[in-house]
């Protein structure tokens, strides 16, 4: 063989590491930003659903909701996610009466896993307001 060709396969060789390293990480990182849509959809659904239980949980509804009652039912919605990176704030404006709204945030925070976006992790935060009906 002549030197020119294996000179040729062995850049080819090179080229092609480069090419499926860089094909990889678009790869992986496509999959980490899969996983936080993923989250945020999951907090914004959680949020949604806490929100709604908490509006016809209200002063005149003969088992009022607490903030604990919706912190769990945040908890019950929320799915494949630490629970330990969880938040929820409630707030009634201005109070559990009918007529009313109720608010929960939702706030998770988010680290990805294969590529790191930052150092720390990224705060995914999701809010939902309901008319209180009882």
């Amino acid at each position: 063989m002549k030197a020119g060709a294996m000179n040729r396969r062995g850049s080819a060789m090179i080229e092609s590491a480069l090419v499926t390293t860089s094909f990889l990480f678009l790869i992986i990182g496509i999959a980490d930003f899969g996983r936080m849509g993923f989250a945020y959809n999951s907090i914004g659904y959680a949020a949604h659903r806490a929100a709604r239980w908490a509006s016809t949980r209200g002063s005149s509804s003969g088992h009022a909701a607490a903030a604990a009652d919706i912190q769990a039912e945040v908890l019950a919605n929320v799915a494949a996610l630490d629970n330990t990176q969880l938040t929820t704030a409630v707030t009634w404006k201005p109070n559990n009466n009918p007529g009313n709204t109720v608010e929960v945030q939702v706030t998770y925070n988010f680290k990805a896993l294969l590529i790191p976006i930052t150092s720390s992790s990224l705060t995914l935060k999701c809010t939902s307001t309901q008319l209180i009906t009882q």
